[in-house]
Parts: C-alpha cells; structure tokens; sequence
C-alpha cells in the first residue's frame, strides 16, 4: 500500500519516492515487475523478501538494495509487520552528463549480470545512502528556492556509492539465457496489454513454446503467462483509477479488458473492492 509519496519529476529531475507498506498485498512491488530506472529500496521496519530474477534474500530494518534497470524484481513480506521505501531515479537523468555517464555509470547500468548489490544497515555504505534519501525529502517537503540543484547533486553522491560497489565487487557472473526470454516476454506484455493477447503470443514474443513459456513465468513470476498479463492491466486501471477522471468503463477497455463486468470482477478478487469503491476511497 503507497502510504506516502514524494514526486520530483517535474521534467527536469525524473525522481521519485514513496512509502510502502506490504501488509495489505496490493503494492506495486509484490507483484514481479520491470523498468528501465534504477531501483533503491530502504527497510524501515520488520523484513522483506526480496527476488531479482531467480535469487531470493532477506533484507532487515536499514538495509538498503540497489536494484538494476531492465531486471526482473520483487518484493515481499516475511511475516509481521513491515515497510519500506523506494527511490526511482530515471535513467535519462544520468545521462545529462555524457563523458561522465560513459566511463562511470553506464558500464554498471548496462552489465546484465550486476542485477543488484545489497548493502547491510550495519556498513557506511547503507548509513549514508540512508542519510542521502532522508536529505532528498526533506529537501522536497521544503521546497525552498533552487532545492532541484541539491536534489541533483545527492543524486550524484547516490551513484558514486553504487560505482564503488561495482568496481570493488566480485567478478561479473555468466547471464542467465532463460532469464533474458522472460524480461523479452515480460517487455511484450506491456507493450501490448491493451490488445487481445494470448499465450501464443506471449509464447512467440520469447521465441520458445507455450509450455516453456508457462514454466519460465511459474519460475519467475509465480504466475501463469495470462495471471501476469491481467495482474499488470489490474495494476495499470488501479493507477487510472486515482488519477484520472475516466469513467470505469473506459479504463477497463484501455487497460485490455473488454467486458467491465469481468473487469470488476477481477479487480474485487485482487484488491477486496469494486473499482467505484477503490476510487471513492483512493
């Protein structure tokens, strides 16, 4: 469940960050999921499971995980109580500065098999991204003249902590061949949730059969090829529902369902309330 969240993006700083708590099961991050930014996840309380690609870890209140782009990711409860918070930063960003980009942060961003670095509460490392992420909200909450360019620069102090865990770190293991049809099939979905897809489809897009493909999502995803696809649309219409003013019909039919009273079906078997309800209430 977002409990909080702090936008940046205001077309020059692509960068946000929000407050989960996985309790109730509807956050964004359960569900396997991924994006072409760059990911760092901070426990406040409790534990949290945590999955890229096939590897699963624990992560403890002050840990904090950096999360690659464009690597299959999620996140989930162990029992008890939690929370957490994610930083997004947008991948454009870093490129604003070229020759820096190039010799420093492209060559971890681009290396498929960095899918992630775990830092625990305990090392500087974990400390100062932590102190890093509380100055960016702050500075945000304030607001005061020009904070962007302070925003900005924590930004770089954030990377040169992820550019030190990569260089210092083990030697790059092989990639994962299945792991790459899965975020070309994953990559499929949302491209084209809103047509008529099926697992042939879905299938074709990674190149294998329909029984690979549904043993690669069951792997990876815990889920069927089509659970996926109409968790993902369930997922996109939720967010329409917040924020926007379209009428329930119309996301149903942007989001790819094309029968509402299936739509809200599907939607109170996932979230416990009809989509009228959950907007009332958003």
């Amino acid at each position: 469940m977002f409990t909080e969240t702090f936008h940046f993006n205001n077309g020059d700083v692509p960068v946000f960050t929000c407050h989960e708590c996985l309790d109730e099961h509807i956050a964004h991050s359960e569900m396997t999921h991924l994006h072409n930014d760059i990911e760092i996840v901070s426990v406040l309380k409790g534990n949290i499971n945590c999955q890229t690609g096939d590897e699963h870890f624990n992560l403890k209140k002050g840990d904090i995980c950096f999360i690659n782009r464009n690597q299959l990711h999620s996140l989930h409860e162990t029992g008890g109580e939690s929370s957490h918070r994610v930083l997004i930063i947008g991948s454009e960003l870093l490129k604003k500065t070229p020759s820096v980009y190039e010799k420093y942060i492209k060559v971890f961003l681009d290396d498929l098999s960095f899918s992630h670095v775990r830092f625990e509460g305990c090392e500087s490392h974990a400390a100062e991204i932590n102190k890093i992420i509380n100055e960016m909200e702050r500075l945000k909450d304030e607001a005061a003249p020009a904070y962007e360019l302070e925003v900005l620069s924590l930004i770089y102090r954030l990377i040169w902590h992820l550019y030190q865990a990569y260089t210092s770190g083990p030697a790059s293991k092989p990639v994962d061949e299945k792991m790459l049809i899965q975020e070309q099939m994953t990559e499929f979905i949302y491209e084209h949730f809103s047509e008529p897809i099926t697992l042939d489809d879905i299938a074709n897009s990674g190149k294998i059969s329909r029984s690979q493909c549904s043993k690669l999502f069951k792997h990876f995803t815990e889920m069927s090829p089509i659970s996926f696809l109409n968790h993902h649309r369930l997922e996109l219409s939720r967010d329409m529902l917040r924020s926007t003013n379209k009428s329930i019909s119309e996301i149903a039919f942007e989001c790819g369902f094309s029968d509402q009273s299936y739509y809200n079906r599907m939607f109170k078997q996932a979230y416990a309330c009809t989509p009228l309800e959950y907007r009332k209430g958003a």
